[in-house]
């Protein structure tokens, strides 16, 4: 709530900030959203963005989904239907942000990956932002992953922002955005905070989250 309140929602205000692209894993449990932490998310995110004008528009992660292989069960659909600012992307979808064509992949499963890789190879657009599982990067610092897709499938895009590794990372043309905030000790040291992304200049801004969940304490007996 702190980082909302205090940092992400300031910022929003004093750049004019309308659009919040949150590229998935919204929610972290796969299968149940305590009722208690739901009200308090309402409370302090998802009711301040309604009633500020901000649109969210949220695409499913892994996280977000109850099957493995199937994206019809998900945490969005089933629990933000009150809020007319949010927009759930649950196939691929195409976006228009002033001269920017931009493609939104949910995460890739059995059930879509046919759809996803034959909307990927027909697309025009010039950027691409999902959930992406993409061999070579990192997913938490030091913990380097072998499997998933390849980086070409992506080579068509001048830029491709992604969620899912907590860890921030890039090769020049693929982002991975990283988490906004420290959940675990493996995340110790690791920066953490959001991006603002000039959809007319297309600079990608990190904006460091100041508060860390984390500290480590050296203590000199002598």
């Amino acid at each position: 709530e702190k980082f909302y309140r205090d940092f992400l929602f300031p910022y929003t205000k004093e750049n004019d900030i309308k659009v919040i692209y949150q590229l998935g894993d919204l929610f972290d449990r796969r299968k149940f959203v305590n009722f208690n932490t739901l009200a308090e998310c309402k409370r302090y995110f998802f009711d301040y963005l309604h009633q500020n004008g901000i649109q969210l528009i949220t695409l499913l992660g892994n996280h977000d989904i109850f099957w493995k292989e199937s994206l019809a069960v998900n945490a969005q659909s089933l629990i933000l239907g009150e809020y007319d600012n949010v927009t759930v992307i649950d196939k691929p979808t195409r976006m228009h942000e002033d001269n920017a064509s931009i493609d939104l992949i949910p995460w890739i499963c059995k059930e879509n990956e046919d759809e996803v890789f034959r909307y990927i190879d027909n697309s025009k657009s010039d950027l691409c932002c999902g959930h992406f599982e993409i061999q070579g990067f990192e997913m938490y610092k030091g913990s380097m992953v072998s499997h998933g897709e390849s980086r070409k499938i992506f080579d068509k895009f001048d830029i491709t922002l992604s969620g899912h590794y907590h860890h921030r990372s890039n090769d020049g043309c693929i982002f991975y955005l990283g988490s906004h905030a420290q959940f675990t000790w493996s995340d110790y040291n690791d920066d953490r905070g959001f991006h603002s992304f000039n959809t007319k200049t297309r600079d990608l801004t990190f904006i460091e989250n100041p508060f860390r969940m984390f500290e480590k304490i050296f203590y000199n007996d002598g």
